[in-house]
């Protein structure tokens, strides 16, 4: 059985700064990937089966047309899957696994950082397209596209990471107080 992708290596292409001859092989095992390890999660087993189910019919069956609200959900998945399958392709494009072992493919100009650059300007784009899927899936008129309560919505931006929990200022200060000796009040 084929695997069904929510993203083409030609629209990734389209969609990114990856050039038009770069490893097709490549960037559809990314792809897959990215979506069997992370898409999965984020729209739940029920929501991506149903979707699954949509495309494969849409490319089997003739004349098969896709609802508005599901034509606006794989709209808010695709830059999910560019940003995704982009993070997941730039290891396995900078190396190459040969039986004399893993040779590091770079170019003469390309300088140590630019990886790292890449990585961090990807996950950031990625974190907040995956924020604003989340949100229209809690907030579209659909109750079957309703994500997972376990998933992970502290998005690293830059770096910083805010998580969920609630921030309780008056337990802050006094463990914070009682650390440094400047909480003696003694209350009656």
């Amino acid at each position: 059985m084929k695997r069904v992708q929510f993203l083409t290596v030609q629209e990734l292409k389209e969609n990114s700064i990856i050039q038009i001859n770069v490893y097709e092989k490549i960037l559809n095992q990314s792809i897959i990937e990215f979506q069997d390890l992370e898409l999965s999660q984020i729209l739940g087993k029920a929501t991506y089966k149903r979707l699954s189910n949509l495309l494969v019919s849409g490319v089997t069956i003739s004349g098969f047309t896709y609802s508005n609200d599901d034509t606006l959900l794989f709209e808010h998945i695709k830059p999910v899957m560019v940003y995704g399958s982009l993070l997941y392709s730039l290891s396995p494009l900078q190396h190459k696994v040969s039986n004399k072992g893993v040779q590091n493919i770079t170019d003469a100009n390309a300088q140590i950082g630019d990886v790292d650059k890449l990585r961090s300007n990807y996950t950031a784009k990625l974190e907040g397209y995956k924020k604003l899927l989340i949100e229209y899936m809690e907030t579209d008129n659909d109750p079957e596209t309703v994500p997972p309560q376990n998933i992970d919505t502290s998005f690293a931006f830059t770096g910083i990471s805010i998580p969920d929990n609630q921030y309780n200022e008056a337990e802050a200060y006094r463990d914070a107080a009682y650390k440094t000796g400047y909480y003696r009040r003694v209350i009656y």
